[in-house]
């Protein structure tokens, strides 16, 4: 009787952070004129949502909730796309709490090998950028929406340093981050927290990446919104560790995933 109780619960959260992830999406939209797609503050509460339900049903309500959203405000043809992005990125987040929590060793390859993809991500997509500059700068010029070629070199020049900047920048505020957490011992987040919401985000720059490039079938213009995804999941990193560190100070905490809640007695 308490285990099926338990799974109702369950799935009342779920259908709960589904509704949740769908409105944060909708409440702030901010179009990208590139790929036609727009950035929100959803993903606040897709973190949230692995954070309350743990990876399987936090995966469902961040995957279908922000699908719902695409579906709403009119970006039908994301909605799929959609759909797996965000259920992956809970999937991988989730995946990287449960697999590190407790264990130093995991949490180090795991932070090492998502530094690792990042850099070499953004070394793909900046060669991929500079290649098209150089054998279709045509098609470059007009979703840049610029008049002339050197108006297109000093647009690409600012994207250029943009993922130049994520990519330095995103390792060492992860890192710093990391050991500011495990020297003060401060009662926010975990440092395995950082690590898997780290790893979701880059999975959802990935993968939206490689999905506006297979849409508009152009990997250059999809390079363009970049920038937009990578402050998007930062933003709501940072308003998922808020939230969590405020809600585990209530009642509300006993709602939290089991060894996944914030913040963990090893972390004390």
């Amino acid at each position: 009787m308490a285990h099926s109780n338990k799974k109702t619960e369950k799935i009342i959260l779920t259908g709960l952070m589904t509704a949740m992830v769908a409105a944060a999406t909708i409440a702030i939209v901010i179009p990208l004129p590139f790929t036609n797609g727009y950035i929100h503050l959803g993903d606040c509460m897709v973190f949230l949502s692995i954070l309350i339900l743990g990876w399987k049903y936090g995966a469902a309500a961040a995957g279908t909730g922000s699908a719902m959203a695409d579906l709403a405000l009119g970006f039908a043809h994301w909605a799929p796309w959609t759909l797996l992005i965000k259920g992956g990125m809970a999937l991988v987040a989730g995946l990287i709490l449960t697999k590190t929590a407790g264990n130093k060793r995991r949490l180090v390859i795991a932070c090492a090998g998502i530094i690792a993809a990042w850099l070499l991500f953004n070394l793909a997509v900046r060669g991929i950028v500079r290649y098209e500059a150089a054998h279709n700068a045509a098609a470059l010029i007009s979703a840049a929406e610029v008049a002339e070629n050197s108006s297109l070199m000093e647009f690409l020049a600012v994207i250029q340093t943009q993922l130049m900047t994520a990519a330095l920048l995103i390792p060492l505020f992860l890192i710093a981050l990391s050991v500011f957490i495990k020297k003060t011992k401060m009662n926010l987040i975990s440092a395995e927290q950082v690590v898997a919401m780290a790893g979701g985000g880059l999975w959802m720059v990935f993968g939206y990446y490689i999905a506006g490039g297979l849409i508009y079938g152009n990997f250059a213009v999809s390079a363009f919104s970049v920038p937009a995804n990578i402050l998007q999941f930062v933003a709501g990193f940072a308003l998922a560790s808020l939230a969590a560190s405020a809600l585990y100070k209530t009642p509300a905490k006993k709602f939290f995933a089991g060894s996944l809640s914030v913040p963990r007695e090893d972390n004390k």
